[in-house]
Formats: structure tokens, C-alpha cells, sequence
């Protein structure tokens, strides 16, 4: 059987990790028996971050490559869709990752009202005593790395506009249509859906939280992915290490 291993999640999302959870999602549309293994060190997994994949006979790193891996396998993840639509579904995944995640991570992490709640959800396998002292330290990681990126460089009200723009581009491809590219799910709803899904949880109030509540058929869409691509069910064993 496949295994991932994977960041752990809350109450609300298998993984706190869009990325985690994305592989749960294509795991889930391949039709392979599979299972998770929540791990929080990630010093000896291929690249020092997750999700990875145990595979048959190596270990798969990164979402993508997962993806690689299960069609190589035979799942298709791209049903119906022209050469045309893969391109634009692949154009879709890359903006919703390098540009909408990042804002996601930026709010998570640098919005204070935010910050209060995540901490618990990030750091709950964190000794009590050095929670604080060990999340301060990431969370100064993620700031320098989201100047680096330039999302955290910018007004609260540019980061929204930029945004908008994100969503509205999800939002009109979406239409009226059931998923992204039609009646089926593809690969760019496997990432589009955990960060949309995560975006409107947020436990305090922002533009990129609002912007997503704000719209009715983004949020039914959210909804309807959750319910065909999340896993049924999974449970939150930690494991010491990969």
C-alpha cells in the first residue's frame, strides 16, 4: 500500500499543509489503496519538507512528482481536458501556488489576530514550555522568506488587489461548471481546492478571507470539492520520523 507522509491537520483539514493535502487529493482521484503517516520531522525526508510519497520502491517528494508518480501508474488526473485545457489547468495550479498560497501563508503567519490561533494548530506537537520560543523562530523564517517572495512587502490593500485577481481568474474559469475544467476534477482542483478551502477558514478576519467569503460560488465550489476529493477519513498518529 502507498503511504504519504504529511504534515498534520486540525479539526477542519487532513494537513495544514495545501500542498499535503493536494496529494491527498490526488491519491484519493487515483483509486489506489493508500494511507497517511503524520510526521512532524522533516530532517530526513528527501528535500527537508512534505508531503513525500512511499511508493513501491522509492520515495516521492513533492506534490508534483507524487502527481507524476500515480499517472505513470495509470490514473488520469486530466480527464477529457484537450492539450489546450492541460495547458491552462497547468498555468491555474502555478498562479494558485506561487502567488494565492503565498498569500494564505502570509496571513497565517504575519497577521497578528491570525497568528494568535494557527500558533496552536502549527506547533501543537511542540513541548508546551518552548512553544513560544520555537514558533517565534519559524515565524521570523516565514517573514524573511515572504519578503523574499515580495507578498509581504506589500499595503494590506495592494495584497488584496493582487488577490482579487487571483480569485477572479479561478472564478471565471470555474463558471457555472461543477469543477474547474467541467463535470470531473483535474489536477488544478486537487491545488486550487485545499488553498480556497484554507483561505476561508482562517480564524480571523482578512481581505483574502473575506475576498473568498465574499464569493458565493467560489465558496459552493469549495464545498463540493471537499466532498468529491478530501479523503473520508484519516487519522492523526504522529510518527517520530520519516
Amino acid at each position: 500500500m502507498l503511504t504519504l507522509l504529511s504534515l498534520p491537520g486540525n479539526a477542519s483539514e487532513p494537513s495544514l499543509s495545501p500542498f499535503c493535502v493536494k496529494a491527498m487529493c490526488l491519491l484519493h482521484m487515483s483509486g489506489e489503496p493508500w494511507q497517511v503517516e503524520y510526521v512532524i520531522d522533516m530532517s530526513k525526508t528527501p528535500h527537508g519538507k512534505l508531503p513525500v510519497l512511499r511508493g513501491v520502491d522509492r520515495l516521492i517528494p513533492d506534490s508534483g512528482f507524487i502527481q507524476t508518480y500515480l499517472a505513470e501508474r495509470g490514473a488520469d488526473f486530466a480527464p477529457g481536458l484537450s492539450r489546450g485545457d492541460r495547458a491552462q489547468a497547468h498555468a491555474l495550479m502555478r498562479m494558485n501556488e506561487e502567488h494565492l498560497r503565498a498569500a494564505l501563508v502570509h496571513d497565517r503567519w504575519l497577521e497578528d489576530a491570525v497568528w494568535q490561533h494557527s500558533r496552536e494548530d502549527l506547533f501543537a506537537m511542540a513541548p508546551a514550555p518552548l512553544r513560544r520560543l520555537i514558533s517565534g523562530r519559524v515565524r521570523k523564517q516565514v517573514r524573511a522568506a515572504m519578503n523574499a517572495h515580495g507578498i509581504a512587502r506589500f499595503t494590506s490593500q495592494e495584497r488584496a488587489l493582487k488577490v482579487a485577481e487571483d480569485l477572479e481568474a479561478v472564478a471565471r474559469q470555474l463558471g457555472d461548471q461543477e469543477f474547474l475544467f467541467g463535470a470531473q476534477p483535474c489536477f488544478a482542483d486537487a491545488s486550487v481546492l485545499p488553498v480556497l478551502s484554507m483561505a476561508r477558514d482562517l480564524p480571523a478576519d482578512t481581505p483574502l478571507r473575506d475576498l473568498v467569503r465574499g464569493n458565493a460560488a467560489l465558496m459552493a465550489y469549495a464545498d463540493r470539492g471537499r466532498a468529491r476529493l478530501y479523503p473520508d477519513q484519516v487519522t492523526h498518529a504522529i510518527s517520530a520520523a520519516a
